[in-house]
Formats: structure tokens, C-alpha cells, sequence
């Protein structure tokens, strides 16, 4: 895809983990250079950064299309680059869904096979330019930027958990995007990013009550938060929810969440750590606890977020919502649906989900 004007080549500064083990669900994060002077955020904007193919992957790839990795093709935007360069950076290796059609569902779930099979219909016909019109063109992912530019004008800082998955073969693969920045982008490394404003925004009065919900890396846009009210000593105060699984492992932002308590740049704390009893604690149990206390902040003008999960964390924490405006107001669920649109509306209730 073509990419906007304001990208640029972006510089890995530093990475360092967050979650306590480096494991298959470890969680880090990356301080990346802002070598454009242009190039304003403000919290709550997202950065999108272009990942790179494993080259073992590509490696593998060019072996079974017995393909020349020198040979000139022609990318989305007509511009002739190396087999090889294309498919480490502009083309994933996944095939279309137009191209897995013909495959039944065992197959399909077998990119290796499907790719074996492609060649091997072409014969002595294959033209490595073929190999294009059978991937998905790479797109670039994104992340909420979790710094606050006013403290740190020439970087930006995302955080980024590690996805793995198994094959069909039962091994352990990386995500695409998150293998790249988590192991294999090394420091002083480069990569491709760009900015883009978004609608999740802070109060223009910095008086106004904040709450954030964000457990797991759905803390990441909260840092930049709490960082730049405390930077312009917003006198509004600040209720985060967050968590994970094992408060041992997943409490990331430990310490810089406990200065900031200490110091009274972070007026509340609630933690939920799923998988620490016989129970299951969620962010919402932890709403629903602290119902009277929550709705006094809506009533003092507070500000409502969520970051995170769309599928099943942003809607139970909704329902969750909806049932303490229900409950605090004495309302029916349909008048509570239309007194949590007028929030939306006037934009004290929003979310960034994924």
C-alpha cells in the first residue's frame, strides 16, 4: 500500500520488558526516535508502524517457489524491487482469500502446502511476478502512542505484547508485527512509522475527573495520559483500572503507576488480576465494586475511557456501565442506553478498541 507523505524512518532507542518473565506472552516497551521536527502527537494519538517479515519465513518462502530472490517484480505503487525485498516488507505471507478459495479447510489452514501447490501448478510457466498477485499486500499496524510528547519531544514510546500461535504442526509462531518490534527489530534498528491524530482525547479543562479503563497493553494510551496531566499540572483527578492474569508477571507499569499514586498524580488504582484466586476478577468487577464511588465522579463532570479488547472486555465493561447508570439513577436499561449516548456525544465517553 501507498504510504502517506508523513512517514518516516524511525530509529529503535530502547526496548526493555514490562512483564516480569520473557515468555510467550512477555509485554515491552519500545522508545522509538522522531527524526521529523514536523511531526506533533498529542495523547491519545495512534502511531502506525510497518512491520518486517521473519526472514527465516522468507527464506523458506523462496525455497519451495525455487524462485530467484534477485528478480526485478513490480509492487502496488509500479515500482521494481527485488522478490526478496517484497517479501520482507510489502507483501505478508498469507495468501488472498480469492487464491485460498481454491483449497478446502485443512488445506488452507497450511500456507506452506498451499504455496507448494500453487508452484507446483504453474510448472515450467512460474514467474516469480505471480508470487504478488497470490499474497496479501503488508499493512501497516497500529499502536496507541503511550508517551506524552510534552515530556519527551523527539520519541514516541508504544507498548507492545508478544502474540504467538501454533502451526498446524503444533509449533510456536510469533505474530507477524509483534514478533518483529518484540525480538527481532534490533536497537538502533530502523523502521518505517507514521502519526495519525485521533478522537480520543483528554478534556480541554484539565479540572475534569479522568477514569481510564485498561487492562493488559490497553494501558499504553493511559501512560501518555497521566504523564501529560501531571507535566501540565491538571488539578482533575485520575481513577485507572487495569490488570492482567498474574499480578506477578502481567502488573506492568508497576513502578511508574505507584510514583505516580505517591506523588498524587494518581488519585485511585484498581487493580484485577484475573487468575489470582479460585475466581475470576475483571475490570468490571472492580467497576461494579466500587459502583456509588464511580458515579459520583460522572456526577462531578468525570470523563470516561476504555482501551483494549473490543470483543469481550469494551462490551462487558459497557454492560457494566450501563448497569451502575441504571442502578445510580433508577432508570430503565433504555433510558440508560440514551443517558450513555448523550456521554458519548458530548464526549465523555469514549473508546479506543481493537
Amino acid at each position: 500500500m501507498k504510504l502517506p507523505e508523513n512517514t518516516m524512518h524511525s530509529t529503535l532507542i530502547k526496548r526493555d520488558l514490562l512483564s516480569r518473565n520473557e515468555d510467550e506472552k512477555s509485554v515491552y516497551l519500545l522508545r522509538l526516535s522522531l527524526p521529523d521536527p514536523q511531526c506533533t502527537f498529542e495523547p491519545g494519538d495512534i502511531v502506525f508502524i510497518c512491520p518486517e517479515n521473519n526472514p527465516q519465513w522468507v527464506a523458506r518462502t523462496l525455497a519451495i517457489l525455487q524462485a530467484n530472490p534477485s528478480k526485478l517484480v513490480v509492487n502496488e505503487e509500479g515500482e521494481r524491487i527485488s522478490l526478496e525485498e517484497a517479501l520482507k516488507s510489502e507483501y505478508e505471507l498469507r495468501l488472498r482469500p480469492s487464491v485460498l478459495a481454491q483449497f478446502n479447510e485443512d488445506q488452507a489452514n497450511d500456507f506452506w502446502l498451499c504455496l507448494a501447490e500453487l508452484r507446483a501448478q504453474k510448472g515450467t510457466t512460474f514467474d516469480e511476478q505471480e508470487v504478488l498477485a497470490w499474497l496479501k499486500p503488508m499493512r501497516p499496524r497500529a499502536y496507541s502512542i503511550a508517551s506524552a510528547q510534552k515530556l519527551l519531544p523527539n520519541v514516541l514510546e508504544v507498548i507492545v505484547g508478544l502474540v504467538t500461535f501454533r502451526d498446524v504442526k503444533g509449533g510456536v509462531c510469533e505474530g507477524l508485527s509483534s514478533g518483529f518490534l518484540c525480538k527481532r527489530l534490533p536497537i538502533g534498528g530502523t523502521v518505517k512509522i507514521y502519526v495519525k491524530p485521533s478522537r480520543f482525547r483528554l478534556p480541554e479543562d484539565p479540572s475534569r475527573p479522568v477514569i481510564m479503563v485498561g487492562p493488559g497493553t490497553g494501558i499504553a494510551p493511559f501512560k501518555a495520559f497521566l504523564e501529560y496531566r501531571k507535566a501540565i499540572r491538571a488539578t482533575g483527578k485520575t481513577w485507572l483500572f487495569c490488570g492482567g492474569r498474574h499480578r506477578e508477571n502481567d502488573f506492568i507499569l508497576e513502578e511508574f503507576l505507584e510514583n505516580l499514586q505517591h506523588n498524587h498524580h494518581l488519585t485511585r488504582l484498581d487493580l484485577a488480576f484475573s487468575r489470582d484466586q479460585a475466581y475470576k476478577i475483571y475490570v468490571q468487577d472492580r467497576m461494579k465494586e466500587h459502583a456509588q464511588a464511580l458515579w459520583s465522579w460522572f456526577q462531578q463532570g468525570a470523563y470516561f475511557y476504555i482501551c483494549g479488547d473490543a470483543k469481550r472486555m469494551a462490551k462487558d465493561v459497557e454492560e457494566t456501565l450501563l448497569n451502575i447508570i441504571q442502578e445510580q439513577e433508577h432508570l430503565s436499561l433504555e433510558e440508560a442506553q440514551i443517558y450513555l449516548k448523550d456521554l458519548r456525544l458530548a464526549g465523555r465517553y469514549q473508546k479506543d478498541v481493537y
